[in-house]
């Protein structure tokens, strides 16, 4: 039920798209065809144009990304869903994809404030900076809480093992292989069915220090005693060595990759071409090609799907032509969803009221678990919430007029809910998100910046049903694939498919978040190719990488 767009194309783009089509796709059959535009597939799509290979990608929206794409509402450019990242230092799993493109000097990231990262606000008014470095980390707590100072100390000492073990682990090794490892996983191994609250609890941290460290659970799409404590570490270990943001923002990010496609001879990119159906052979053993919506039939030697693989098998493909034991695969559950509050600013300085290259985490509740619980229960009396200010983590121009400034604000509500009401009457689907924003909007100017509706001259909100209206993602999930222990490692779809040239490349097969939808564009590359660039880089240590910041 989309209400507006990004722009939407015009007659004259549509018309050139289909010239393109009758002139050239019609008649060519691809090496690959790419189905959707968000960053898993952008990443695979600029390494394969680069190694030469023809690729075609067919996006449903009129803009590519996905949930990294960037619309514009009055003279604002803000970004859908992504805020920031990590591994963009050298030796890093961004800056070395953007390397072998030859796009590092071009695609280049600011870093985060080394004293706080992000920024805990507790409910009883304290705060806490989350820094680079675990040892920092400890230090910081217990500053505050000096009675957390050993359970904290103990909790990172397991973190460490078990990030340094899974530096080890083959991301997508085979049992045998995990075998042979074994001597080296044995930390990894015994606490891969743990949640974040089992190591909180074997940790004995008490409920101060647990809010601290699952402050930014909006991160994950999961509370604590629901998220996996290896995905917990992959990402947190990442931002502690290293938290970025773009120079040129996310906006410039995506769009440099899309026309870096299109700028290979023979390689295109279709918008507004949503695809209905994807077609198999007689014996469903391979895709001979892909249907649009608009007719169009689009053929290739190999296909790659970056849409949800549950929605595509049911939708695009049947669940018929899936055997009983990958069904099963696909019947994945997914992870929440949330609301977005998009603010475009004017006449005001937030860096007056403490913000900066950082993020803010605010809390009202003590007992996170409770505090999700309830959300999803629709109570709203104590909201959690995420404040990011994009336009102070860069000075580059591009989101926001000259003397404005931006705004976004992020907390977890109910599907159900939002898509109840907007399937029963609109009006009081929107009635519902805009009082929601608006009791987040008085905490803020009750505790940070007084005031704050006089100065907002563009506000978007956005609710899960947006996210499934403009990425196709069902329940509006925000990470695919809940981040459960049930759901990682062995337990993740993968790549591959039961058809011989068709893989899955996003989220759910791989993992979320730019890093991990970067590095799973990268490990279907090298799937594909047998080019495993990144063999030769050396390991380096968290504390190593640390010591790189200053550099």
């Amino acid at each position: 039920m989309k209400k507006h767009s990004t722009g939407a194309l015009t007659n004259e783009q549509k018309n050139a798209q289909d010239k393109l089509y009758n002139n050239y796709s019609k008649k060519t059959e691809y090496d690959y065809c790419i189905i959707g535009t968000g960053n898993a597939a952008l990443t695979v799509g600029a390494l394969l144009v680069n190694a030469g290979y023809t690729v075609c990608m067919l996006e449903a929206h009129d803009v590519p990304g996905g949930y990294a794409h960037s619309f514009k509402m009055g003279d604002f450019n803000f970004c859908a869903q992504i805020h920031y990242v990590w591994d963009c230092g050298k030796s890093g799993r961004i800056y070395e994809f953007l390397k072998k493109i030859g796009l590092e000097k071009d695609i280049t990231f600011e870093l985060y404030n080394s004293e706080g990262y992000d920024v805990i606000v507790l409910p009883d008014g304290k705060k806490v900076n989350i820094p680079y470095g675990f040892d920092k980390l400890v230090e910081n707590v217990a500053a505050v809480y000096p009675d957390q100072k050993k359970s904290m100390e103990k909790f990172v000492k397991i973190i460490r093992k078990i990030r340094d073990q899974s530096q080890k682990y083959p991301v997508d090794a085979k049992w045998w292989e995990i075998f042979l490892k074994l001597p080296q996983l044995l930390t990894l191994i015994k606490y891969r069915n743990k949640t974040l609250q089992d190591v909180f609890d074997e940790c004995n941290l008490s409920v101060e220090g647990q809010t601290i460290l699952a402050g930014n659970s909006g991160d994950f799409g999961s509370p604590p005693n629901e998220l996996s404590i290896i995905l917990y570490i992959a990402l947190f270990g990442g931002y502690n060595t290293g938290a970025y943001y773009p120079t040129k923002h996310f906006k410039y990010y995506i769009e440099r990759l899309a026309d870096f496609i299109t700028e290979h001879k023979g390689c295109h990119v279709y918008y507004e071409t949503p695809v209905s159906r994807i077609v198999l052979d007689s014996e469903n053993r391979k895709v001979v090609h892909v249907e649009t919506a608009d007719g169009k039939i689009f053929r290739a030697k190999t296909f790659i799907c970056n849409a949800d693989p549950q929605l595509a098998a049911k939708k695009l493909i049947g669940l018929g032509k899936f055997s009983a034991s990958y069904q099963k695969k696909l019947s994945y559950e997914y992870s929440p969803s949330g609301i977005m509050i998009y603010l475009g600013l004017k006449g005001i300085n937030l860096t007056k009221y403490g913000f900066g290259k950082h993020n803010t985490w605010h809390m009202e509740d003590w007992e996170l678990n409770e505090a999700w619980k309830k959300q999803r229960e629709r109570n709203f009396s104590k909201p959690w919430f995420f404040i990011s200010t994009p336009t102070l983590h860069s000075k580059h121009s591009g989101t926001a007029p000259k003397g404005c400034e931006i705004m976004e604000i992020a907390t977890f509500v109910d599907y159900d809910l939002f898509k109840a009401l907007q399937d029963k009457n609109y009006k009081e689907y929107n009635r519902k998100k805009l009082a929601l924003a608006e009791q987040l909007l008085s905490i803020i100017e009750q505790k940070y910046v007084p005031d704050l509706r006089k100065h907002i001259v563009t506000k978007v909100v956005g609710s899960p049903t947006t996210n499934e209206d403009y990425v196709s993602m069902p329940q509006g999930s925000a990470y695919g694939a809940a981040m459960k222990p049930s759901q990682i490692g062995l337990h993740r779809l993968g790549l591959k498919t039961p058809f011989e040239n068709l893989y899955w490349c996003n989220q759910s097969a791989g993992y979320s978040g730019i890093c991990g939808t970067v590095g799973t564009g990268m490990r279907l590359y090298t799937m594909l190719t047998e080019d495993n660039f990144t063999k030769d880089i050396p390991y380096i240590s968290d504390e190593e990488r640390i010591k790189m910041l200053d550099e």
